[in-house]
């Protein structure tokens, strides 16, 4: 995090404190989960007409909630405390 540090010298951002913990905070792990779904329906999206068929109405369904869900909870994650966190066993 030490880099980064320093390419937002001068700039208005700023990390938090903790930032190296990004790997433990429930909400980071949501977030790279909802950027797998849309990943997949990007993927799917591209895929050749006459492969459209193939893939189950039930998949896209579930890929399309599996999107929303995990983008909600990761904003539910990011104002939830972590109690592991702050205690600094970083198990949570």
């Amino acid at each position: 995090m030490k880099n980064l540090d320093v390419h937002l010298k001068g700039s208005p951002l700023r990390l938090v404190k903790d930032a190296s913990n990004w790997k433990k905070w429930w909400s980071m792990r949501l977030i790279i989960l909802t950027a797998l779904f849309q990943s997949i329906v990007i993927a799917y999206a591209t895929l050749p007409s006459d492969w459209l068929p193939g893939v189950p109405e039930g998949v896209k369904t579930a890929l399309a909630f599996g999107a929303l869900i995990t983008a909600a909870a990761a904003g539910v994650a990011r104002v939830v405390q972590q109690p592991a966190l702050e205690k600094g066993n970083g198990n949570s």
